[in-house]
């Protein structure tokens, strides 16, 4: 009994390890891919709008393709879902070195999105499957918390490559690092997948997603979701540029590793909260001061000190919605299919992201000016808060006479 306790125990360390440098990695790149807005669209003679919507197209096929591979994961395992989409993307960063063209550019960025698409859903879902529910919030933060120490690690590092050595030295950089995830995808198939369906609700999957779209309280989820992606992606993608606009060059990397930085603390935070308060009030209070702190830093004066300061607040807030998000959905809805429904609410999330990258450029490119979209940040945010404000988390209740489909 000790020897297979002992077993258990190493397959979920295991599983805690590879998924976490997944994340870090995949999200400590993506993060990193601002810093290329400017010198890429310098190279090819382009405005920024052309960088912004291939970024755009980037979080949008991430966001169609996460059901996608989250229904592969669930069908053939993690580990060969992952492993395509780590193929896919050293394929698109192969081919964004080689960019010299506007359709290069946002063709790589393209194919780097559907490759990104299950990486978040599958590994939160295998973790989900190998820790105990009692703690199951905190280790979806600490997961995240990953991503938030790629960014820190990962951001700078890319940032230092481009001024000492140039954007293409910086591309192969990231291709090479990129590269090792094909070993954590095969690591984490060393854990157990516990079907926690009962034969009496087997479910298929038009099933588990007609149930899912029938649902209010996941409805609301995935249209609030909507807004997360949007904020994000528009710091992540146009905050490098417009500390350039500002004279803060130096700043950009940096800023965008404090964000990872405090992120690490927010998701781990958020997680520990998230096994003892209601998931979705954590949820209305992240995007309510999300909205507050863009709020201020609008009318602030942009210097060292209130940028850093910015970049701390809001790393607490970043992905924190995350490990809370993909709780409601397994509280509500058991861990069978967390994969694929999660993959429908980042599909929202990153509907938001295409936006939030594409018109900071296209509102850039016209006015000179990101004011525009500071202001619907802020609003965006408050929306936001409203509408997870009546969500339930509650698990639903299955009719006992109803026999799903094997």
């Amino acid at each position: 009994m000790s020897e297979n306790i002992k077993k258990t125990n190493l397959a979920v360390i295991l599983v805690l390890i590879s998924a976490g440098a997944l994340i870090l990695i995949e999200r400590g790149g993506n993060f990193s891919l601002g810093l290329f807005l400017i010198p890429i669209s310098d190279h090819l003679n382009l405005g920024r709008e052309v960088f912004s919507f291939g970024i755009a197209l980037q979080v949008l096929l991430s966001g169609l393709g996460a059901p996608i591979f989250g229904g592969l994961a669930d069908r053939y395992g993690p580990a060969k879902a992952l492993a395509a989409g780590v193929a896919l993307q050293l394929i698109s960063q192969f081919w964004l070195v080689n960019v010299s063209s506007a359709l290069d550019l946002v063709g790589s960025l393209s194919l780097s999105g559907f490759g990104a698409a299950g990486f978040v859903g599958i590994t939160m879902t295998v973790v989900g499957r190998n820790v105990s529910p009692r703690n199951k919030s905190l280790f979806f933060g600490i997961v995240m918390a990953a991503g938030g120490l790629g960014q820190f690690i990962i951001v700078p590092s890319i940032n230092a490559l481009i001024l000492n050595y140039g954007w293409l030295t910086a591309l192969y950089g990231l291709l090479i690092l990129s590269a090792f995830l094909f070993i954590f995808s095969y690591l984490i198939s060393f854990s157990k997948n516990n079907d926690q369906q009962t034969s009496e609700f087997k479910q298929t999957v038009r099933e588990a997603l007609s149930e899912a779209l029938k649902n209010k309280n996941f409805n609301l989820l995935t249209l609030g979701f909507f807004v997360c992606g949007f904020q994000v992606t528009f710091i992540a993608t146009h905050f490098p540029a417009y500390l350039d606009d500002e004279g803060l060059k130096s700043l950009a990397g940096w800023s965008l590793a404090l964000i990872g930085l405090f992120n690490i603390v927010g998701t781990l935070m958020y997680g520990f909260l998230g096994d003892r308060m209601s998931k979705k009030n954590l949820l209305v209070s992240i995007y309510f001061f999300r909205s507050l702190v863009f709020l201020v830093f609008i009318f602030a004066p942009k210097n060292e000190f209130t940028v850093l300061l910015f970049a701390g607040v809001l790393g607490l807030l970043w992905l924190s919605t995350v490990p809370l998000t993909t709780g409601v959905i397994a509280d509500i809805f058991g861990q069978s299919y967390t994969s694929m429904l999660f993959g429908i609410t980042l599909l929202s999330h990153n509907i938001g992201s295409f936006l939030g990258s594409w018109l900071g450029g296209r509102i850039f490119d016209q006015y000179q000016t990101y004011d525009a979209m500071w202001l619907a940040c802020v609003v965006l945010g408050l929306v936001s808060a409203l509408i997870h404000f009546p969500i339930s988390s509650a698990a639903i209740q299955r009719v006992k006479s109803i026999s799903y489909r094997s």
